[in-house]
């Protein structure tokens, strides 16, 4: 379970950071919301973008039946590269609106780096991520969500490796962004 969470957390980072390739630098990109947190004592502040020339989004969800799967990851405007400091909001649930029930699964990444190690994960932190969401809407054309995180991330120093329980830090913020049905 835990290798299969952290394909899938791998594989939702690697498929926004391949948006954040140096192509996405060269590719017009339109700001569509926002992740404010405190990571450990740092301010953070970070962009979901939007990129229309490839119908895609660093901030989509998907339906698989009854299950709803949502991803926000927030890219650092200042950063040096598009593709360093992100940070990620995975949230699993059971329904399609706010009052729809979190699942196992949900967790908060922080990739200083980008897809370089180290990284931190809330997944086997010890602690389940509280993630609440405040408003979820689906209309096509309209697709948001806005809420609140709260998590221990622990650095990982690579994809397989176990997380250290001794270097964790805690992260808290919100989250508001508009949302691309994913394909």
């Amino acid at each position: 379970m835990m290798a299969s969470r952290r394909l899938l957390a791998w594989g939702a980072l690697a498929s926004s950071l391949l948006l954040a390739s140096p192509s996405l630098a060269r590719t017009e990109t339109t700001p569509v919301g926002e992740i404010e947190a405190t990571i450990g004592d740092a301010p953070y502040v970070g962009a979901t973008l939007d990129v229309p020339s490839e119908g895609t989004s660093t901030a989509e969800y998907q339906s698989f039946g009854p299950v709803l799967s949502i991803s926000i990851q927030a890219h650092d405007p200042q950063s040096d590269s598009i593709m360093h400091n992100v940070l990620s909001v995975e949230i699993s649930l059971m329904g399609t609106d706010a009052s729809a029930s979190l699942m196992d699964g949900s967790s908060v990444s922080w990739w200083p780096k980008g897809m370089s190690e180290p990284f931190y994960m809330s997944e086997n932190s010890g602690q389940e991520p509280e993630i609440v969401l405040e408003a979820l809407s689906l209309e096509e054309g309209a697709a948001r969500a806005r809420g609140r995180f709260s998590a221990r991330m622990c650095r990982q120093d690579g994809f397989t490796s176990e997380p250290d329980l001794t270097d964790c830090l805690t992260v808290e913020g919100r989250f508001d962004t508009a949302l691309r049905k994913g394909g």
